[in-house]
């Protein structure tokens, strides 16, 4: 019945604006192309960055972006195609601005506090039953947009998503870095944790391939680089989303936001309604602006930390409770890397022999990894033993789990009871994996699908509940969620050390994609795992992958040596300040951390050696000596160490071996 009062409409408007012209006596070309309804401008404080929407005469919206006089994205599709109404019949309603700006301090990230400050205009356009919500922000460091889509009646209910028609239009010549999407089981499934590495791509060569976010490029040769991504995913009640071309649009760099591949398809276009979409973010500038920007986590403005529906019923000391001022991030002993395997983790005497190296070197935790409890009904007074001795020594226990099979398949009864089980025996977290799902058959929640999308938030509020901190392991890409729910402090979802064949090409580039986007559980280590990277560079991925509870994968003697032992226990988790120093995709990449009153300047490099000249204007007045750590000539498995002395003006020159690294930690003299 919609359907046929929709097709009468149309043609009643036909006859109207037939009428119209024959009265007004105009005459209308088929060819032309009708005036546009509306056109809006949306530009950044500092007016760098604008986003301009078009409503066009045949009812299609797009927007395009602007850094300057470069063209950072084309004019791109927006909206959605939904099966219960037609959005390409719509009008526009009104529009509204203003603009939003505070601050946030940070548990763990890029900087102890930060600003945000954009300003916001949205449109909202009707259609027969729903309404349109279109919002653009303006940031000096990107732009983001989402939808709402909302009945006009008022009411809720589930609607189907035919696609998003999202599109980044990437400039012509423009150089992509990427993850293309492949199973990682594609004999059982779509499984997918974002374990790869990210290369270069020529915007020609993507016919029909689906790219996973982040994915950054470089416009058409200029300086300036755009990172896409989403933002607020968790608790959207919509599926992860990937980019691809269409059919149509092969070759072009048209990319259209697409459903994750990653999951269990079958009615995961079912979302509620009232509905609001995850933030679509492109994080815009030179690339020092993009390696820089929290602007994934900025979107999440005037966010209260979550609270639990009871909230207002609980008693004075449990909404204590969400303050979270319990949640400590802090580095973590790990075994596994070096003793994998569920006989290791059943080696209470080599978790104790971890405990001590935390203990001793002043971190705050230590890990019981992969099947730590496959004999717990034998082996728990163990456990219990086990743990009360970390905590005796000040060292808390964090717990690995499964996210599917450890809760049987996303029974919250057995997730609740099982966290209580580890909350009493005193651990004080979880590191929960393969919430990719290949550890079952089938489930309706994997990857990043509805369902799976949902099980995470389910676990963080459950955690949170308890006072538990979550590493979240096997993983999609963050999204933002800590700045919600601040108990999460570390996620894996990155081409990490677990895998022994990560080089220089792997983590050179990480830095330009996956670690912009905030917390990861990259297992550095100190003796590097194959020939492709050196002892330099992986101390200095120690201080620059940004986590909140980075897990220290190497022997623990290796920790004790003399030489690099000060280094480890001065390791930063929350920072005051990052400053890119130079570096670019598939090169190398350096860059200088603050934090409290020291700093410290790391670099990595790729496959050729260089010598990369350091500006330390960065630094305050008065005058530093740093502990300069780089590697030995020829030999992948030795650093050296030697003084310099610096301050403001100095300029130093380094040279870098390929696969190399150096760090130098630095102090006021």
């Amino acid at each position: 019945m919609k359907f046929f009062k929709k097709i009468i409409c149309l043609i009643m408007t036909g006859i109207v604006f037939a009428m119209a012209c024959v009265f007004a006596g105009c005459s209308y070309d088929v060819t032309d192309s009708p005036k546009d309804r509306g056109n809006w401008e949306v530009a950044s404080p500092d007016g760098s960055i604008t986003t301009s929407v078009c409503f066009d005469g045949n009812g299609k919206l797009s927007y395009s972006v602007k850094k300057g006089s470069v063209q950072v994205v084309n004019s791109s599709t927006l909206g959605f195609t939904i099966e219960e109404d037609d959005f390409r019949l719509l009008t526009f309603e009104n529009d509204s601005v203003k603009r939003v700006q505070g601050s946030y301090e940070n548990k763990s990230g890029k900087h102890r506090e930060v600003v945000y400050d954009c300003n916001e205009t949205t449109l909202t356009f009707k259609a027969w039953e729903f309404y349109l919500d279109v919002i653009i922000r303006v940031y000096d460091d990107g732009y983001a947009f989402r939808y709402n889509v909302r009945a006009i009646d008022g009411s809720s209910g589930t609607m189907t998503v035919l696609s998003e028609n999202t599109e980044f239009a990437l400039p012509d010549k423009s150089q992509l870095w990427t993850q293309t999407y492949k199973s990682s089981d594609p004999n059982r499934g779509d499984f997918f944790a974002y374990e790869n590495p990210y290369v270069y791509r020529s915007m020609r060569s993507l016919d029909g391939e689906i790219l996973a976010v982040p994915l950054l490029y470089n416009a058409s040769g200029s300086d300036i680089y755009s990172l896409i991504t989403e933002s607020d995913l968790i608790g959207s009640g919509c599926y992860g989303s990937f980019l691809a071309e269409q059919p149509e649009n092969y070759g072009t760099g048209i990319l259209q936001t697409v459903h994750t591949p990653a999951g269990i398809a079958k009615n995961d276009n079912k979302v509620t309604y009232p509905f609001t979409s995850p933030w679509r973010v492109g994080i815009v500038g030179d690339i020092a602006t993009v390696v820089e920007s929290e602007m994934v986590e900025k979107v999440y403005d005037n966010v209260e930390p979550w609270k639990p529906d009871n909230y207002d019923e609980l008693s004075a000391d449990e909404q204590e409770i969400y303050n979270y001022d319990w949640v400590e991030p802090g580095i973590a002993a790990f075994n596994w890397l070096r003793y994998p395997g569920a006989d290791n983790q059943l080696d209470y005497d080599l978790h104790k022999q971890y405990a001590d190296l935390a203990a001793e070197m002043g971190w705050k935790y230590t890990i019981l990894d992969g099947n730590w409890d496959s004999n717990f009904a034998q082996d728990e007074q163990k456990i219990r033993d086990f743990i009360s001795y970390a905590n005796s020594i000040g060292v808390k226990v964090i717990v690995w789990c499964d996210a599917y099979n450890t809760f049987a398949k996303g029974n919250i009864d057995f997730l609740t009871e099982k966290l209580d089980l580890w909350k009493d025996i005193g651990a004080s977290g979880i590191k929960i994996d393969f919430f990719s799902g290949e550890t079952v058959s089938d489930p309706p929640h994997q990857g990043e699908d509805i369902g799976a999308i949902k099980w995470y938030e389910t676990v963080y509020q459950e955690c949170a509940k308890r006072q538990m901190v979550v590493n979240v392991h096997g993983a999609n890409k963050p999204t933002g969620e800590r700045r919600k729910y601040p108990n999460v402090i570390n996620r894996e979802g990155i081409y990490g050390n677990e895998f022994a064949e990560v080089d220089s090409t792997v983590t050179v580039n990480h830095m330009f994609t996956r670690n912009i986007l905030g917390v990861s559980d990259f297992t550095p280590c100190v003796t590097p795992r194959n020939n492709a990277l050196t002892m330099g560079h992986q101390m200095a991925l120690a201080v620059l992958f940004e986590s909140g509870m980075p897990s220290m994968g190497d022997y623990a003697e290796t920790y004790r040596n003399e030489l690099i032992k000060d280094y480890y226990m001065s390791l930063p988790v929350l920072r005051d300040e990052i400053k890119f120093l130079g570096g670019a995709p598939d090169e190398y990449y350096c860059a200088a951390i603050k934090a409290g009153d020291e700093w410290f300047v790391a670099c990595i490099n790729s496959t050729t050696a260089q010598s990369i000249k350091v500006d330390f204007s960065f630094l305050g007045s008065g005058n530093y000596v740093a502990d300069y750590f780089a590697d030995v000539p020829d030999d992948n498995e030795s650093v050296t160490r030697e003084q310099k002395q610096l301050n403001a003006s100095s300029v130093e020159t380094f040279q870098v071996n390929k696969y190399g690294g150096f760090v130098l930690r630095i102090k006021k003299a």
